[in-house]
């Protein structure tokens, strides 16, 4: 059965020596994963430049570096950046046996139509959003409120083919669960030295776990 082993990361916010730290623990494994998802927030406020130098390390150690910007992300066009990293923004990308489509920053714009015309063709997809869907384990803050995109959670209910969202954003919340048929997950933020390995299978099933990298020591 074919599968694809991913590295789920997010809310890097420039914090480079813990990126780093945590991409050598992962290139340690037997098995390290060969293509990696960010959920955004890849710099703190930060530049073109930053977001260059962030994106060009983490290539280095993955065959696809796929990603979205999140809310401290700077905005820009194709020419302001130089990587082999693939923006998905209503991008939909062919990955092995499923379809990757990012929907970035907190309040994401889903693109119906996209989902509409994958779900007629039957290809199953992945989101890489910024944003967790709300009422999930993804997106709870304090009080236990839910903060999650109410449109994300509408378009799970609504388009039966997206059978896994990766998200970031909400820092306290790092998990990985299930709404509907969909598997939801939020690796936490690279800040606190979270990430997470999924593995994704070809009947869609989706394994995984979230690691830190403080609790290795």
């Amino acid at each position: 059965m074919l599968s694809s082993k991913i590295l789920v990361l997010s809310d890097i916010h420039n914090q480079t020596v813990t990126l780093n730290s945590v991409l050598k623990e992962v290139q340690k494994s037997s098995n390290p994963p060969n293509i990696c998802l960010i959920a955004g927030d890849i710099t703190n406020f930060g530049s073109y430049e930053d977001l260059n130098n962030v994106l060009n390390r983490i290539t280095q150690d993955f065959r696809y570096t796929f990603f979205v910007l999140g809310n401290c992300d700077p905005y820009f066009d194709a020419e302001d950046i130089s990587t082999s990293a693939i923006f998905v923004e209503s991008n939909p990308c062919k990955l092995d046996f499923f379809t990757i489509i990012g929907f970035g920053n907190h309040k994401p714009k889903i693109n119906n139509k996209i989902l509409k015309k994958k779900e007629k063709i039957g290809e199953k997809i992945c989101l890489l959003t910024h944003a967790p869907p709300y009422k999930t384990k993804a997106d709870i803050v304090s009080f236990d409120r839910h903060a999650g995109s109410k449109e994300l959670k509408i378009a799970i209910e609504k388009f039966q083919n997206i059978f896994l969202i990766v998200s970031g954003h909400i820092h306290d919340s790092p998990s990985i669960s299930r709404l509907e048929n969909c598997t939801v997950v939020n690796p936490g933020p690279i800040t606190r030295g979270n990430y997470a390995i999924i593995t994704i299978r070809e009947n869609f099933s989706v394994e995984g776990q979230i690691h830190n990298i403080h609790e290795r020591r």
